[in-house]
């Protein structure tokens, strides 16, 4: 024991020791020393600065450690280096100046053979009894072996995890209750888990449950695929299976239970394997398809002439018994089979198989050509294998042989033929009269082929040819060939038969002319699509009226016409109005037939030398010639309005439409047919923004409000984009209580060019140019947000309406619009009320009201707007699933002095009660108007009189206002 003197302690708690008296100090020493003398741990103490003042104990000897040289010394003297704390003596020292005890600090030190030992210390702080800071007292022990020996397991360690990690295959280690203990990479990257399921611990059910739901075990239950598979490794038995994921790569697994419980499992990728005997396999079964299915009889034999296989083809050929073409079966069981059936002719049966058998010994190559008792010709050739045996291959020639016999019959006379085309051939004598007629077409009637005809010439049956004979008679005469020549007749049936024949002269063995001969074929048909598509380019298929082309080259005719003798003429341009809202509801078949029939009523208007035709779609044009005053125009125009606006009736139900007719007279609008055609057609729009279902003439006027029509049009397009649309929103009223009950939001539209354009203006652009529909939709969501946006801000709930066009309704979309607002926006579906015309739902009933009962079921309210301007009864009404009606502005206007207005008012408010409808008034202004509805028992009312549309920051406001009491 090595003590110094500067220094002593002992321990009387666990963080702090104070000095006691000197009787106790050396009894408690003497039992120290012997103690540390027993111990594997030597004692140490430090003064107030933190240096060695006494070290003891075997410890020290075993370490070989010198006491005597740390006296003096502190713990981080040089030779010394921290283990703990991260390599760091910093931590340690701010413990020990906090007078800290201090645990299992772990630092290294060299000893005295310049061996490196680690040491591990724990110390408490000493305190005299006055408080006064001694310094500290502890033990250390060398676990030098301890640290070696752990390092040596992490080298090993991670030497066995480095090759774990590099396996070719993937490796899985579950514990006793299928617990995840580790994978390697490459299991990681064959199975492709998430990164989640890796954790230590993952039960086996999360990876099977994983595989599952993504499909690798097919289609089937997935709880029941998860329970059988954790069911099957509960046995912990060895497995081992071939699994194909859905991407293709394949997997040969092998499992082994381990010893204690658990299993390991490897996962091999044979994809390429796999494929590759997949490939052979897929090869072999092409291979044998093909032999058993080839239009060739095949069969082998092996050296010893047993049968290694025979195809299909071979046994129909030769019609063996089943029983006969199995494998092994001698070749001479085959022979004796023919013989006895006859197929070598009369002779010593077992001599023809000895003769047969000893030829096919040879196992030469062979090829000749054998025709059976029933007439088949067969070709046999075979050949010898390598290492022995034989293939033969049996082919059916009969038809080629007989073909070749044809052949060389015949092969004089259709050698020269080979060059031409022919349906069927002819042949004429040296006086142009037929000999023979042969072949496709050559005989398909009395009046219909030629071979009636022998023995005449082309014109006594009745053909003309293409320009005259004397010219076609002239180029026989001269023994030229001619090719493509077109003749036609017309038959006893009135139809027109044509006919394309080629010929070159004959000449005789002497070089003598003998006749023609050549080919001819039918192309009556071919004739008839020609003018069938030549009466295409210039007719409109469905109608059968001229078309654009044509009727642009018939008005450049009477052009000219008209500029030469000085004569008028006018262009009338004709829109359908309604016609695509009978086309959508009614379909494309009942579009056509209304089409069809408004074209027979345009050409019974007109007179012979006019002309009607059909542009495309709903538009047509007329040409009117020969015209002395425009009163001339107008009576045509009357007599076309009142033809297409009778019914037409179309699947049992009557249907009506009217016209917008724009007329162009020459020369005054315009002197060529582009001009002409161009101003009928903004005459007609004109016509239309006139309420449509009349005419009007063009006029410089007419054209400056077409441009700006346009212009609008324009700005229109590209509104949405740039942002110019804004809502407006007018609050309905309770006429007993005044209190609002909610909102219409109403569109507006500032243009950076036109200013603001007026709804009446821009809503009847947009409905015609379909625009309509995404503003539409742009209003739905607008309105929607904003309305949640008011709650946010602290407002209560208020129902809001938004107008419904009639493009809107009938757009196949409507109801995702709706779903689409409502879900984006949060809104309560019972908030929205969709504002409908009576119109919307008259025109068609039954479609109407499946929309709006699906509408229905989401929730939404439902209004019929403008009530009374249409013609829909109370029995009509009650059939829609509607919440209230709209008393149309025009009626509440005058209703304060018309008794007529009056009279409507109170029946429509009459019918909103029996049916249990909320009753709304539209444009009430003055307070007679309120007081008149007041008493006569309306709901709700909406108007100047009590708010303008406001914009939704100063309805806001105006709201807040009116709840608060103020005025």
């Amino acid at each position: 024991m090595v003590r110094d003197q500067r220094a002593s302690a002992s321990t009387p708690a666990d963080d702090e020791a104070v000095v006691p008296g000197a009787g106790v100090q050396e009894h408690d020493s003497s039992r120290l020393a012997s103690l540390v003398s027993l111990a594997y741990d030597f004692y140490w103490e430090q003064d107030a600065e933190l240096r060695f003042t006494h070290v003891a104990g075997l410890g020290l000897e075993r370490s070989g450690l010198d006491a005597t040289a740390m006296l003096g010394e502190v713990r981080w003297s040089a030779g010394t280096e921290p283990v703990s704390d991260n390599g760091s003596w910093e931590p340690h020292r701010a413990l020990l100046q906090a007078r800290r005890k201090f645990t299992d600090f772990v630092y290294k030190r060299r000893n005295a053979r310049g061996e490196d030992r680690y040491l591990q210390t724990s110390g408490l702080p000493m305190f005299a009894p006055d408080g006064r800071f001694l310094g500290y007292h502890g033990i250390s022990r060398d676990i030098t072996e301890t640290v070696r020996t752990q390092q040596a397991l992490r080298q090993s360690s991670t030497l066995l995890e480095s090759m774990f990690d590099t396996m070719d295959e993937g490796v899985s280690v579950f514990d006793a209750e299928l617990r995840l203990v580790a994978v390697n990479r490459r299991f990681r990257e064959l199975l492709n888990f998430p990164q989640a399921l890796y954790a230590p611990g993952t039960p086996f059910e999360a990876f099977v449950r994983h595989n599952a739901a993504r499909g690798d075990y097919g289609a089937g239950d997935l709880e029941a695929q998860v329970r059988e598979r954790v069911e099957q490794a509960r046995q912990f038995e060895a497995h081992h299976f071939v699994r194909e994921r859905p991407d293709g790569t394949v997997l040969d697994i092998h499992g082994r239970p381990l010893p204690g419980g658990g299993f390991v499992t490897v996962y091999a990728d044979i994809t390429d394997r796999a494929t590759a005997e997949r490939a052979l396999r897929e090869s072999k079964q092409v291979l044998e398809n093909t032999f058993e299915h080839m239009d060739q009889g095949i069969s082998i034999t092996d050296r010893q002439m047993r049968l290694v296989g025979m195809n299909r083809r071979c046994r129909e050929l030769f019609d063996f018994p089943e029983w006969l073409c199995q494998p092994g079966t001698p070749f001479s069981a085959f022979m004796r089979y023919n013989a006895e059936r006859g197929d070598y002719g009369p002779g010593d049966i077992e001599e023809q198989v000895r003769e047969r058998v000893a030829l096919a010994s040879r196992f030469e190559p062979h090829l000749f050509q054998r025709e059976r008792p029933d007439g088949t010709v067969i070709e046999v050739r075979g050949s010898p294998l390598p290492g022995g045996g034989f293939v033969t291959l049996y082919t059916d020639v009969t038809k080629r042989a007989r073909a070749e016999r044809a052949v060389r019959e015949s092969e004089s006379r259709f050698r020269s033929l080979t060059v031409l085309s022919s349906d069927w051939f002819w042949e004429q004598d040296a006086e142009f009269r037929f000999t023979r007629v042969e072949g496709r077409g050559g005989d398909d009637g009395d009046d219909g082929g030629l071979s009636a005809g022998l023995g005449k010439h082309w014109w006594e049956l009745g053909f003309e040819v293409e320009g005259d004979w004397e010219e076609h008679l002239a180029l026989l005469a001269a023994r030229r060939p001619f090719h493509e020549v077109v003749v036609r007749r017309t038959r006893a049936d009135g139809t027109v038969q044509y006919v394309r024949v080629s010929g070159e002269p004959i000449y005789d063995a002497q070089n003598r002319y003998t006749g023609y001969r050549g080919v001819g074929r039918d192309i009556t048909q071919q004739k008839r699509a020609e003018e069938r598509i030549q009466y295409l380019a210039r007719h409109d298929s469905l109608t059968g009226l001229p078309n654009r082309a044509w009727f642009h080259d018939l008005l450049t005719l009477a052009l000219h016409g008209a500029r030469r003798y000085q004569r008028k003429l006018a262009v009338l341009f004709i829109d359908l109005d309604r016609f695509k809202i009978i086309n959508d509801t009614l379909g494309h078949e009942a579009g056509d037939q209304l089409l069809k029939e408004i074209s027979s009523r345009l050409k019974r208007c007109l007179r012979a030398c006019d002309v009607v035709a059909r542009l495309g779609g709903d538009e047509f044009v007329v040409m009117v010639q020969e015209i002395e005053e425009p009163e001339q125009l107008v009576t045509v125009a009357r007599k076309i309005l009142a033809a297409v606006l009778e019914p037409v009736p179309i699947l049992g139900q009557p249907c009506r439409v009217t016209a917008s007719i724009g007329i162009a007279m020459y020369p005054a609008a315009g002197e060529d047919d582009q001009t002409l055609m161009k101003n009928a057609d903004i005459a007609m729009y004109v016509a239309k923004e006139e309420g449509k279902n009349n005419y009007q003439f063009y006029s410089p006027d007419i054209k400056t409000q077409s441009l700006e029509r346009l212009a609008l049009e324009t700005g229109l397009r590209n509104a949405l984009a740039r942002g110019e649309f804004s809502l407006h929103y007018q609050a309905k009223v309770a006429l007993q209580s005044e209190a609002i009950t909610g909102v219409e939001a109403l569109l507006r539209w500032h243009n950076a060019e036109l200013g603001p354009v007026s709804p009446a203006q821009f809503i009847p652009v947009a409905e015609q140019t379909g625009l309509i529909v995404p503003i539409g939709r742009w209003v739905l969501r607008t309105a929607c947000a904003q309305n949640v946006a008011w709650q946010q801000q602290g407002m209560p709930p208020m129902c809001i309406a938004v107008n419904l066009s009639a493009r809107q309704f009938l757009h196949d979309g409507l109801l995702d619009d709706i779903a689409d607002a409502l879900r984006d926006s949060g809104m309560d579906p019972a908030l929205l009320e969709l504002e409908l015309t009576e119109g919307m739902v008259m025109h068609n009933t039954e479609r109407a009201v499946a929309l709006l009962t699906q509408i229905k079921q989401m929730g939404v309210r439902i209004s019929i707007d403008d009530f009374g301007t249409g013609y829909s009864s109370l029995a009509q009404i009650k059939r829609f699933p509607i919440d209230a009606l709209k008393v149309d502005r025009s009626f509440i206007r005058e209703v304060a002095s018309d008794s007529a207005d009056r009279a409507i008012t109170g029946a429509i408010i009459a019918m909103g009660k029996t049916l249990s409808l909320t009753v709304v008034a539209e444009g009430v202004e003055t307070l007679e108007q309120r007081d008149f509805l007041r008493e006569n028992g309306c709901d709700e009312m909406q108007g100047f009189y009590f708010s303008k549309p406001l914009p939704p920051e100063e309805l806001a406001a105006f709201l807040a206002k009116e709840r608060g009491g103020g005025t």
